[in-house]
């Protein structure tokens, strides 16, 4: 099967009570993709990917509640609530064992399914990943922002009714090379920061994640017991994680391997596409192969 002629298939799925969208395609072993935080969606990380990436296996991009096609939730997620809604949409797909892949606030929701439930998951890939130190020095505006309504509501007027402001955010923080922040991209990822469900989604999470001077959730203690082949795939001028607390986990997880991509940010899928693409296919290709599972 070649790229071109791969269908990818938009569906809903209820996992945990709440209804989800997954893009879906190809067939095979299950490759679950899970995207991060804020701007991103599905969509927006793996769209480009899907059709090669699915030559190989059977992918499920799924949505987080709030975000993309999914459902808003009535409640505001915790780390905690989406690893369990991870575990649900498994559940509902009775995938009984997958490779899974997560960028950012996704590779921490990921990891911290890994180390639930280690049985499950063939290999686990982690992109830019959130979660892996909460040493990380948080500036003391950003929490402030997001528990002073006044400040978080005017930082998110402006990149809600400003695109120059969101290209500047994509050139300045997401990106490494400006040239990948095209208008097309641009216009993309202000429509997705234009939804109020998403909006709320990354406030309520940030809010939940934000200490004065360091993040909430970290696996670090925790990373020695992890069980199952990892990849860490993260770019070298990364300005959100640094490429820093990857080189720190692989040392502290048995089977780990670290793929630093040179002047690479921190949308890795985006913005070295190929070099995603490449990695993820050659290291589940090493891991012993799973059963097919079933989406209903």
């Amino acid at each position: 099967m070649t790229a071109e002629g791969v269908h990818v298939q938009s569906r809903q799925v209820l996992a945990g009570g709440v209804r989800c969208h997954v893009l879906e395609a190809g067939s095979g072993t299950p490759l679950v993709l899970l995207h991060g935080t804020a701007i991103d969606s599905a969509r927006l990380s793996y769209a480009p990917s899907l059709p090669h990436l699915a030559t190989r296996h059977r992918v499920l991009a799924l949505d987080w509640p709030g975000y993309g096609k999914s459902e808003v939730p009535r409640v505001h997620l915790t780390m905690v609530d989406y690893v369990r809604l991870l575990e649900a949409f498994l559940d509902a797909g009775s995938l009984t064992r997958v490779h899974l892949a997560g960028f950012s606030m996704g590779g921490a929701v990921a990891l911290g399914y890994a180390l639930q439930d280690p049985r499950r998951v063939a290999s686990l890939t982690m992109i830019g990943s959130y979660g892996l130190d909460d040493k990380v020095s948080v500036p003391l505006l950003p929490y402030l922002a997001m528990r002073a309504p006044i400040l978080r509501r005017s930082v998110v007027w402006g990149l809600r009714r400003s695109r120059l402001l969101t290209r500047a955010v994509l050139t300045h923080v997401v990106f490494s090379d400006a040239r990948f922040v095209t208008p097309e991209l641009v216009a993309e990822v202000h429509e997705q920061l234009r939804a109020p469900e998403a909006e709320r989604s990354f406030v309520a999470w940030l809010r939940g994640e934000l200490r004065p001077f360091r993040l909430d959730t970290s696996y670090a203690d925790r990373l020695p017991e992890l069980a199952v082949p990892t990849l860490l795939l993260h770019g070298r001028n990364d300005r959100v994680v640094s490429w820093r607390k990857a080189e720190q986990a692989r040392r502290r997880i048995a089977q780990a391997r670290l793929v630093l991509v040179p002047g690479c940010g921190h949308w890795l899928p985006r913005e070295a596409p190929e070099v995603f693409r490449e990695e993820l296919l050659a290291f589940t290709r090493q891991v012993w192969p799973v059963a097919p599972g079933a989406l209903p």
